[in-house]
């Protein structure tokens, strides 16, 4: 689970640090590709490692994040539409612990 936090936090940096035009190869993208596989591994291992319940906000926090790096931004603010699936994924987590 630490794993998955830390990859998810990767990811939300790299998309904060997204330039508004990017491609392959270039510095940014050199940052992001790998911070992105790590953390769909580290989702997969939340699948096979942690309690039943927790796959589903562990992977809607996994997508927003996915759709966060790569899709093109609309007007909103990041951290808005990232917040409400990593406050649900935070907060099973914690419950999973007890």
């Amino acid at each position: 689970m630490l794993e998955f936090i830390r990859c998810a936090l990767e990811a939300e940096g790299v998309a904060h640090a997204r330039p508004p035009r990017w491609e392959v190869g270039d510095d940014w993208y050199v940052t992001a590709r790998p911070a992105m596989d790590g953390l769909r591994i580290a989702e997969k291992s939340i699948e096979l490692l942690c309690a039943p319940g927790l796959h589903t906000p562990t992977t809607a926090y996994a997508r927003a994040l996915n759709q966060a790096v790569w899709q093109e931004r609309d007007e909103g603010n990041l951290a808005e539409r990232l917040e409400p699936v990593k406050a649900e994924f935070l907060a099973l987590a914690r419950r999973s612990l007890t």
